[in-house]
């Protein structure tokens, strides 16, 4: 089954299907974060039926690639693209073979939202596409921050998701990669949860720095009621 949803921001419509992963507020939240403009030129690594491409270019006016592993989720993707007629390529490929693909610093901006939980930890799904979307069978943390080194100009950034276990592994990666953490975000679910999300911005030979915005919860619980409000930081 598919359904177009109303992104409720700049006219932005967008398919989803029953098959595949579907978007939620990480990848919403994620493409909020991300600062830039016409003059960038982005890639989502890992982009699924392409929600971040769709909303940067969308929403931000930032032509972005997107690669995307799955044939057919890829293919998803391209029709979410065609849909709202966006300056985005989607390639159905390995983000680890992006960078001697596309070449060395090309990008300005990088975004990951990538699988969150360790090969054979936790529930495996039944559903292929679930499984490769929420388990690092495919891509690994490492793979994604090593490929974002690759493909970022001298002062390129790097955006990505990720939860908060995971938090000083995903920082000592980007600084051995010359990624330096710049910006954090943590986000929770609701008022009087605990964190469940952390965003972060790394620049490429960036000088050190780190600034922590305030704590703040998601600004929406679920894809259906997330308001698609104008952000960036």
């Amino acid at each position: 089954m598919e359904k177009i949803c109303d992104l409720q921001t700049k006219g932005l419509k967008f398919i989803q299907s029953d098959e595949f992963f579907p978007f939620g507020t990480d990848g919403v939240e994620l493409a909020n974060f991300v600062k830039g403009g016409a003059k960038d030129r982005a890639i989502d690594l890992g982009c699924g039926s392409g929600i971040v491409p769709v909303l940067l270019a969308g929403k931000k006016g930032i032509p972005t690639v997107g690669i995307e592993l799955q044939k057919g989720v890829a293919e998803l993707a391209r029709r979410n693209v065609e849909l709202n007629g966006l300056p985005i390529k989607i390639y159905n490929m390995r983000v680890q073979d992006a960078p001697s693909y596309f070449g060395k610093g090309v990008f300005d901006i990088v975004t990951c939202n990538p699988p969150y939980r360790k090969a054979g930890s936790g529930e495996a799904s039944a559903n292929e596409y679930v499984r490769i979307a929420r388990h690092e069978v495919e891509m690994t943390a490492a793979d994604a921050v090593g490929a974002a080194a690759g493909l970022l100009n001298d002062g390129g950034r790097f955006y990505i998701v990720h939860i908060p276990e995971r938090m000083e592994e995903i920082i000592c990666l980007a600084v051995r990669k010359s990624l330096t953490p710049k910006v954090l975000q943590i986000l929770r679910p609701a008022d009087g949860k605990k964190p469940h999300l952390f965003l972060l911005k790394c620049v490429a030979g960036g000088k050190s720095g780190l600034e922590v915005l305030p704590e703040r919860k998601v600004l929406g619980s679920t894809a259906d009621d997330y308001p698609g409000a104008d952000g960036g930081y």
